[in-house]
């Protein structure tokens, strides 16, 4: 069931970090569609498993009263993957977090569409899928819908009041580049445009996972406009010999005038196996008019 706009108006869902939550007052809108634009290593895939293990926890342990009286949590946790398998995501997520939230790990609800994405490339069958044969898999392989429509099928199923993961954007646009696919750039705008109007019926968060760098400046510009909110994960150098993760906020519709006002607009991050990502410093930074 969805969500009406007046209610999502006043409801917010904790992103799990608590360091982040408390500045935010209770978490992000709820309906939001969020880009997560990262350099590589500065923290955007660290800062999404981080959410859901923590969000998990929270459910697991029963005891989430909202620090903020209109904070909720999500009803499920999901995971999008392009071309990782789970044991794949399984295994970074065991590398870089305790063994509790490892276990936890297994409730998300993993998507792999490794399979429709290589479908049309050079790359072995067998490199990608198990090779099992059914009769639903004869008929996703003749119903020829598209990637993007695979996506969109999963997520009209699985992303009302939930919490999803899309991993990644880089991914997905590299597809569409490709002349051998059903799909074009017009394709993923008008995914990620309805994706943003949709998102406000679901009244969960969608993160989508962006590498900084790989598109061309335009492009990456136009699919973050599609976006509520932008998040940005960048290396401040301090010297030769110091380099600090920092998260911007680029734009965040309906929570941004609230951190101007505040000044807030910078946060020194961390990234460890005691805790995965934490905002270890808030920078209150002047905003220039």
């Amino acid at each position: 069931m969805g969500t009406s706009m007046d209610e999502l108006h006043s409801i917010t869902m904790p992103t799990g970090i608590i360091s982040l939550d408390s500045v935010l007052k209770g978490g992000f809108p709820a309906g939001s569609f969020v880009m997560l634009l990262g350099e590589i290593g500065a923290g955007n895939a660290e800062f999404a498993y981080t959410s859901v293990l923590s969000l998990l926890e929270l459910q697991r342990n029963g005891n989430f009263s909202g620090a903020f009286g209109n904070s909720v949590l999500p009803e499920k946790i999901c995971y999008i993957s392009l071309t990782r398998s789970w044991e794949d995501v399984h295994d970074e997520i065991g590398r870089g977090f305790p063994e509790d939230l490892y276990e936890i790990s297994s409730k998300i609800d993993f998507k792999d569409f490794s399979e429709e994405y290589f479908s049309r490339s050079s790359v072995p069958t067998e490199w990608v899928a198990r090779p099992t044969l059914t009769f639903d898999s004869l008929r996703k392989k003749v119903s020829g819908k598209g990637l993007i429509s695979e996506v969109v099928a999963y997520l009209d199923e699985n992303a009302p009041q939930s919490v999803v993961i899309i991993d990644s954007v880089t991914t997905l646009a590299e597809y569409c580049a490709n002349p051998g696919h059903s799909a074009d750039w017009s394709d993923i705008i008008s995914f990620f445009r309805g994706l943003q109007k949709i998102s406000k019926e679901w009244g969960g968060i969608v993160y989508a996972l962006l590498t900084a760098s790989i598109l061309d400046r335009s492009l990456q510009e136009q699919i973050m406009d599609c976006a509520d909110g932008v998040l940005i994960f960048e290396w401040d150098d301090f010297g030769t010999a110091k380099r600090q993760r920092v998260m911007h906020v680029k734009k965040f519709r309906g929570l941004l005038p609230q951190l101007e006002r505040a000044n807030l607009v910078k946060f020194e991050t961390s990234v460890t196996t005691d805790h995965g990502f934490a905002i270890s410093k808030v920078k209150q930074v002047g905003w220039q008019r």
